[in-house]
């Protein structure tokens, strides 16, 4: 797999602890899952090719001081075909501004968005198994993107951050 930089909408301590608490239910199943586990909780924004590191630190730093704290409502799950099961975000206006900013203001104007937060990537038995039973005890509940990552992925390597402005 070829290396890409991607940039995170990493969400507030509260909802990691909440998306933390559905991943424990997975635990208790003895599903693991394949997804990245040891980064924050977040929507991937946009992927990059890795020559332009520098142009992206250069787009963050321009987001830094332009956006404020975005609410997000989380209202359900969705799939990506029967591997990847994710929170779906509402999609509302300043989720909306901050991708296109990403992207306007990026070399790379290919980039397609689907906003998600996954929660798990594995085999389709697993998925179809678990999703029952975290389902059952969801509520919709509203998180914050605090703050905006830049990651180089595999193997992971932490770029740059900013946060958002209160």
């Amino acid at each position: 797999m070829d290396k890409k930089l991607y940039l995170l909408a990493e969400l507030d301590d509260n909802t990691q602890k909440i998306v933390r608490k559905f991943y424990g239910k997975i635990l208790e199943e003895n599903i693991i899952g394949t997804q990245t586990k040891d980064i924050p909780y977040h929507i991937s924004l946009c992927s990059y090719s890795i020559e332009n590191e520098k142009n992206i630190i250069t787009l963050l730093n321009k987001i830094k001081g332009k956006f404020n704290v975005i609410e997000i409502l989380f209202g359900g799950f969705g799939l990506f075909g029967l591997n990847v099961l994710f929170f779906n975000p509402a999609m509302n206006k300043n989720l909306i501004e901050l991708y296109d900013f990403c992207k306007s203001n990026s070399y790379n104007k290919d980039n397609a968005f689907t906003a998600h937060m996954t929660l798990l990537i594995d085999e389709p038995d697993k998925i179809i198994k678990i999703l029952p039973k975290i389902s059952n005890e969801y509520k919709a509940f509203t998180g914050k993107i605090v703050s905006i990552s830049l990651y180089e992925f595999f193997p992971k390597r932490f770029i740059h951050k900013i946060n958002l402005m209160i």
